[in-house]
């Protein structure tokens, strides 16, 4: 058996952070994607590069020829991700493989409905020796993707939080967890929920912004209608609104402010604090 590790969504924010502690650390790794020219060129060539898509199961089999290992992430903002990754589990059980490390979310097993507990299960019902990586909501949300958007264009985050507060995640612990979970023994079997140390309101947050930038960001609480509302004009399908206003319900019930202790446990150090992350990205925000 080859020592081959397989990495789903080696572009992601995970994925990206994963591959590069994988490879300095001299293991052989097969990156996915639809378009293996782009992950080539941005890991330079360290990585061996297969093409995979979800939506060609055609493409499971030849990803996991000579793999030892599985990273796995599903295709973000899909409400059926979980129907779309059983027939790649079946695939991996076909092929062998001896681990699969799920990547998943924080509190999905209070809920056997919701797809990415769906998707844990069958992979713990499939045989195959697992380990779950439970996160919460990531740091690098205010630095890429729909927040950091809203910063830059408003110089505010507008958000249907209240003054709930979230004990975010920085991608890099989480890559961290999972590369411990891919190379050293005793992981499988366990679910680890994955946060910060400390858990913060978006107010605090936005402070924290400010004052590495050394401009005022601010936080201004909106209600879920009005929230809805700006997703509908931006276009953004019904299900995926559905899905993104149920979390932030969640948010406003304290769902997500519990802080764990998994990371000390797995990495024998605390997780990265906030404040280091937003020092560490703050040209982003210039």
């Amino acid at each position: 058996m080859s020592k081959k590790i397989l990495v789903i969504g080696a572009t992601g924010r995970v994925g990206s952070e994963l591959v590069k502690l994988l490879t300095q650390n001299g293991e052989v790794v097969r990156a996915v994607s639809r378009n293996p020219s782009t992950v080539l060129s941005k890991f330079q060539n360290t990585v061996e590069v297969v093409e995979f898509d979800y939506e060609r199961p055609s493409t499971f089999a030849p990803a996991l020829v000579g793999i030892e290992k599985v990273f796995l992430t599903v295709r973000p903002g899909d409400n059926h991700s979980d129907k779309a990754a059983m027939p790649l589990i079946d695939a991996a059980k076909k092929a062998k493989v001896q681990h699969i490390v799920a990547l998943t979310a924080m509190g999905v097993e209070q809920d056997d409905t919701f797809m990415l507990r769906i998707l844990e299960k069958y992979i713990e019902e499939s045989g195959i020796p697992y380990t779950h990586l439970r996160p919460n909501w990531f740091m690098q949300n205010f630095n890429s993707g729909p927040m950091f958007a809203d910063i830059r264009a408003t110089g505010a985050l507008h958000l249907p939080a209240a003054d709930a507060k979230v004990s975010f995640i920085d991608v890099r612990d989480i890559a961290a967890v999972g590369f411990v979970a891919l190379t050293k023994p005793h992981h499988t079997g366990n679910a680890y929920t994955l946060t910060g140390q400390e858990a913060l309101s978006h107010s605090q947050i936005v402070e924290k912004i400010s004052h590495v930038v050394g401009k005022t960001i601010s936080y201004v609480p909106i209600s879920e209608d009005i929230a809805r509302s700006g997703l509908i004009k931006g276009g953004v399908p019904n299900d995926l609104i559905e899905r993104w206003t149920e979390f932030y319900r969640k948010v406003r019930k304290g769902l997500c402010s519990p802080v764990s202790t998994d990371i000390e446990l797995v990495l024998d150090r605390s997780p990265i604090l906030f404040d280091q992350y937003a020092n560490d990205n703050a040209a982003s925000w210039r």
